[in-house]
Formats: C-alpha cells, structure tokens, sequence
C-alpha cells in the first residue's frame, strides 16, 4: 500500500536538464489518479520551484530548504519556517571561520539569497543575488532558512564534516551535491531535516511511514530515505547512500517514474 510519494528534486525528479522527464510526470499523475499524495522535499530555496509547473495541477506538498520550509506552490506562500536568526548567524559563522578561515558564506531566506563577494559560489551570477561583506549580509538577510558554507580546499563531504566537528549541535550540517570545483556544506536550525519535514507532515496527513515512498540522491535525502516504509536511490547517488538503499535507476531514464508505477501495480 502506498498513500504518498516523497521526492527529491535534482538529480532524482530532474532530469541533466533541469525539468521532470515526461516518464516521471505521467508515473506521478498516475499515482494522483490513484489517491497518491505527492510531496517534493527538495534542498532548493522556494524562488526554484518554477520546474514543478508541470505538475502543479497535482497540488503536490512542497518541503523546501532541507526541511526549514513548508510552502503552499499554488498560492506562492510560506506556511511554516524553521530559520536562525541574525545572532545564530553570527555565532556559526564565526565558529565555522575560526577553524576554517578560508571558508565562505551564503545566506538563504527562500526569497532573497546573498553570498561574500570572494565565494566560489556559482549561485553569486544569479540574478537578485546580493555579495556583500558577511556583517551586511547578516544584517540584510533575516531570517536565515539555510546557511550554506563554501571552500575551494575542502570537497564537500569533507567540508560537511569538519564543519559538524565545529558547530556540533548548535546545526544540522549536510550536503546536497558532489562538485569538481568547490565544496559546499549546508546548516540547518537544530533538528531540521527532511525527514523531520516529511514526517511532521505525514503525521498531519494521517500516513504512516509504511505507506510512504521516497527517493533521492544525495546525503541530505538520507535520514528520509532511512523513515520512509520505502526509500530508494538514484543510480547516479552519492556513495554513502548506493549500499543503505535499493536502486531506481537514472534520473534522466524516469527512474523515479519506474519504481512508481511498479510499486502502484503491485499494490
């Protein structure tokens, strides 16, 4: 029995180019048809949702930021956040460059993303973004729904890690990508995860984790993989995750789609 359907965006839903294969928008309209709720539970900001039109008539509930944030897609609105304030801040960032002086921050708030102007981020040629020195950017972006850490030393399983050493439980530290040029880490307000998000709102809902589904790729995806009855991989996963979980073949094949439809027949 599957009652919902939990997702990860890049490198799980989407596909290289950034929208959803037309074989995972027909396996989640099927699963819609069949009472299925749909949840994205992504660690992108919710101003990078537009690739969802293509299944926004399917009113899927959107776990934004890495779990700080419960977004409402159709009316465009916040419903619940879990964010640091300017003092939190402050006090990690501090902490994270008195061990790492080299590393750089970026500033999230859903709506508006600011970065130091020397971070290798390559979120910093977006539009809208703001570089600025990291006091006014703690003054101009408030509050924080995640605060993102870069290195051009570190890769980012390595720069996750020793940034956990140094805040303990003062955040959440994860990563959501492998990258050739930098490493990037991401902190999140104490006992935000997805997982927590998903089951916070499957408890809303009434469903149990057995009755859950859920995919994803990378570290940040693993604590849902974990609470979810069913958790699957991408092929393309990070590598902490390809030996904890089953396999749903590539995100540009439709793999989302596949296990989907397979476990609807099944049912």
């Amino acid at each position: 029995m599957i009652s919902l359907v939990a997702t990860d965006l890049d490198g799980t839903l989407l596909g290289s180019d950034g929208t959803i294969p037309p074989a995972n928008v027909a396996a989640l309209r099927e699963a819609h048809a069949a009472g299925v709720a749909i949840v994205v539970a992504t660690g992108r900001p919710t101003r990078w949702l537009a690739c969802l039109e293509p299944i926004a008539d399917l009113h899927p509930h959107v776990i934004a930021s890495n779990g700080a944030v419960l977004y409402d897609l159709a009316a465009d609105r916040v419903l619940a956040a879990a964010a640091f304030d300017q003092a939190s801040v402050a006090e990690l960032s501090a902490s994270v460059k008195g061990a790492l002086p080299h590393v750089r921050f970026g500033l999230e708030r859903g709506d508006l993303f600011g970065t130091e102007p020397d971070s290798p981020s390559d979120h910093a040629f977006f539009p809208g973004v703001l570089q600025l020195p990291l006091a006014e950017l703690i003054s101009h972006i408030s509050p924080v729904v995640k605060l993102l850490a870069y290195s051009r030393d570190l890769d980012c399983d390595a720069l996750a890690g020793q940034i956990a050493r140094v805040v303990a439980d003062r955040a959440v530290v994860t990563t959501s990508l492998v990258h050739d040029h930098f490493g990037m880490a991401e902190l999140s307000v104490p006992g935000v995860t997805k997982a927590q998000a998903l089951a916070a709102l499957c408890a809303d809902l009434g469903v149990a984790a057995s009755d859950v589904v859920a995919f994803g790729d990378m570290p940040n995806d693993a604590d849902m993989l974990g609470w979810a009855g069913h958790g699957y991989v991408m092929g393309g996963g990070h590598p902490s995750l390809l030996d904890r979980f089953p396999r749903a073949g590539s995100a540009d094949a439709g793999g989302v789609g596949s296990v989907l439809r397979r476990l609807l027949a099944d049912a």
